[in-house]
């Protein structure tokens, strides 16, 4: 069986399109707040780790910070080297950074952590890789019983109809740095101060149960194999409930699914 860190490599570079067109209509909302909380760009130097497919680096670059963006995806860095062609978009390892100590000023994660298999050792790179007093920060989604609706309806869609222990290889706790005890012990592990976190909302308006479905298909990596690797019968079922779920959520014409997520924020000692 592959790894997790195999598994996604693949999985990213496979859906970096589909991703690109769908899914990332959901995480572009972060960018503002993001960059937000890292107040003036002007002069910056800015690392975006896991850049995906360069919305983030494309909206820093447009605010004065010198830009590099790195992401373990070939297909997505193509895709961010188009977008931000004033950035220095690069294929690289979070966890395993090739660049000097202490040599930008900010550096951010929009929703990368979630994909790592070593994110500790990433948080230990961005640390370094930060000069002193550098800014550090991140988003990642937040967990069901915090009003994530479609992590919630798949789960209860397939512990209804199907199984859990697909054969998936072991991941990490994926909300592990949602949870914020958890999340500050790990930043100040790493070489973090200063912690602090946010909340805010993102939201996802699928025309129809099916958009819902497909989004979920063709662009996530582990939600979709959590699906693809049921019984037929039960893989069936989980759909045929996803996409009612979905259409249930309907008001005014409207479907609105929320994707609640956390911002964290530090500061490299």
């Amino acid at each position: 069986m592959t790894t997790f860190k195999e598994q996604e490599k693949a999985g990213w570079t496979e859906k970096a399109d589909a991703y690109d067109t769908a899914f990332a209509s959901i995480t572009r909302q972060a960018i503002e707040p993001i960059l937000g909380a890292a107040g003036s760009l002007e002069g910056k130097r800015l690392l975006d780790i896991c850049c995906g497919p360069g919305d983030l680096a494309a909206a820093a670059s447009d605010r004065g910070a010198t830009v590099t963006g790195v992401d373990f995806s070939p297909t997505m860095v193509g895709i961010a080297a188009a977008r931000a062609p004033s950035a220095d978009i690069r294929m690289g390892d979070a966890e395993a950074l090739t660049l000097p100590d202490d040599s930008f000023d900010i550096a951010v994660s929009a929703f990368g952590l979630w994909h790592l298999a070593d994110a500790d050792g990433a948080l230990r790179e961005a640390a370094r890789v930060l000069t002193p007093g550098g800014h550090f920060l991140y988003t990642t989604w937040l967990p069901p019983d915090e009003g994530w609706e479609m992590f919630a309806m798949l789960m209860a869609a397939i512990k209804r109809h199907g199984r859990l222990d697909v054969p998936l290889p072991p991941a990490p706790p994926p909300f592990r740095f949602a949870e914020e005890a958890t999340a500050r012990a790990a930043l100040h592990d790493a070489g973090f101060t200063a912690i602090a976190f946010d909340r805010a909302v993102a939201l996802h308006e699928p025309a129809n149960g099916q958009e819902f479905i497909d989004l979920i298909y063709k662009s996530t990596v582990r939600a979709a194999m959590l699906i693809e690797l049921q019984a037929p019968a039960a893989r069936k079922a989980i759909t045929e409930e996803l996409r009612a779920g979905a259409e249930a959520k309907r008001e005014n014409g409207r479907i609105t699914i929320r994707w609640p997520y956390l911002l964290g924020s530090a500061r490299a000692i």
